[in-house]
């Protein structure tokens, strides 16, 4: 996992998926379904606000491989208050490019 954002209390996550304001991402910290979480982007401290509509334990391992070191969820939602510049944003985190 490459993180993108880190949560305002604790953890972080790396953008997977963004679709309009509907975003995906593997996070170190769990939420429940209806929660507000709020975050930054590491690279340019951009403020990030997400409603959760789902979160979910991954299994990204084989059930004979050790244990990762943390848990990773995979948390869907809502993007709050996003302007078109931090979906830009956001979609160039998706597509792999540097802020610049």
């Amino acid at each position: 996992m490459t993180p993108h954002l880190t949560w305002s209390r604790g953890g972080e996550a790396e953008l997977v998926e963004i679709d309009g304001d509907r975003v995906r991402l593997r996070s170190t910290a769990s939420s429940a379904p209806g929660a507000r979480v709020e975050g930054s982007l590491q690279a340019t401290g951009t403020a990030i606000r997400l409603k959760v509509a789902r979160c979910r334990l991954r299994a990204p391992h084989e059930p004979s491989d050790p244990a990762p070191a943390e848990r990773i969820y995979e948390l869907e939602g809502r993007l709050i208050d996003a302007t078109r510049d931090v979906r830009a944003e956001l979609a160039r985190l998706v597509a792999g490019e540097h802020p610049g």
